[in-house]
Formats: structure tokens, C-alpha cells, sequence
């Protein structure tokens, strides 16, 4: 979840708006976690076997070894788990985007070579921020809309798009990348850090 730049793009999703190391590595992969950031498994209940009775069990959480990234995460934190998973990426043969950086995936790259590598890496993905999900954040929307909001005031004027998923830029942006990385950071913080609610 780094802010090295925002790109300049039409449509932004908060995902890359908030995270341009996830939109550079979206596909990436690779090297050893030390798992200081994993997800706790989710319990289930077994089935009583003496009694031969039916199992209740849950299945098990498919995201449960992957790192968990938070939203107070250190740029150096979220660059290392991005980097294992683009390494693992690599390493199982996804084409990537030197001219980009080292750890740049080629995210159109629909090989089956590129499949497998992904499901191979899958657990090496970083997990984003539970208040950045929809599915885990219940106040999801005013948070985002109190992050639009901040952006505006902070002087990157943007729209959010209908759904929440996003935003356009409001004419053109003459904030530099590195302020505009600034606001962005401190604007995530500041609406999805629950100091709004």
C-alpha cells in the first residue's frame, strides 16, 4: 500500500488510489513471509466421529496464510509483502515490467503460464486493509465519502463515482505527485481511521 506516485489517470479506484503498489503488483508474487502479518485461521467445528454424526465444520479460510496488510502499515512493511508476491510471480514465470520497476506485473498477461502463477502465489498476496474492503468494513461508504471530501479540501479535486468504487479527476490537477501522495495518505488515515464516525 505505497503512495510512491499517483498516476494520472482518468478513473481511479481507491484501490490504486490508495494503494499504487497494489495497482503496480496487482498480479505479483514470491520469496519467504515471516508472518508477522497473517491472519488468524478460522475455527471450525469437526465432526463427532464416535457418534457418526454429520460434520458442521466451515470450510477453512482461503485467505487465512496470506499476509494481512493494516491501515497504519509503513510504506516499508507494504513494499516487502509486494515484493514477495511479485517475486513469486516471477519466479513462476508471470511476464513482468522491468521498464516499470522490479516489481512490476504485466497484469495483462492471460497466459496459462500467468494463471498458474498466480494461483500459485496466492498466498503471498497481501491482504488490503479491513477498512478499505466493503465486504469488512461496514461504514465503507460514508468512509469513502468523507475521503473524497477530504481530498477535495486538501485541494485534489475529484468526483466519486456513483458506486463508491472510485473517483474522476476534476479538470486538471496541478498538485504534484509527491503532495498528491501526501493528501492521499493522510486522507485515507484520517476517513477510513474511524476519526470521522
Amino acid at each position: 500500500m505505497t503512495h510512491p506516485t499517483l498516476p494520472r489517470l482518468g478513473r481511479r479506484t481507491l484501490g490504486a488510489a490508495v494503494l499504487l503498489a497494489g495497482a503496480l503488483v496487482l498480479t505479483g508474487c514470491g520469496g519467504s513471509d515471516d508472518g508477522s502479518s497473517t491472519r488468524q485461521d478460522v475455527a471450525s467445528l469437526q465432526s463427532d466421529a464416535p457418534s457418526g454424526k454429520a460434520s458442521a465444520s466451515t470450510a477453512p479460510d482461503p485467505d487465512a496464510d496470506r499476509p494481512q496488510l493494516r491501515l497504519d502499515s509503513s510504506d516499508a512493511e507494504r513494499d516487502h509483502y509486494w515484493h514477495v508476491y511479485a517475486t513469486c510471480l516471477k519466479d513462476h514465470g508471470h511476464k513482468m515490467l522491468p521498464q516499470r520497476g522490479p516489481d512490476s506485473i504485466d497484469d495483462t498477461d492471460q497466459s496459462p503460464t500467468a494463471k498458474a502463477a498466480t494461483k500459485a502465489c496466492v498466498n503471498k498476496l497481501p491482504l488490503q486493509p479491513p477498512e478499505l474492503e466493503r465486504s469488512t468494513n461496514p461504514h465503507y461508504d460514508d468512509d469513502y465519502r468523507a475521503y473524497v471530501k477530504c481530498l477535495n479540501r486538501e485541494g485534489l479535486k475529484v468526483t466519486a463515482l456513483p458506486d463508491n468504487s472510485g473517483w474522476t479527476y476534476d479538470g486538471q490537477t496541478t498538485m504534484s505527485e509527491a503532495r498528491q501522495t501526501e493528501v492521499d495518505k493522510s486522507c485515507t488515515m484520517e476517513a477510513f481511521g474511524g476519526k470521522t464516525r
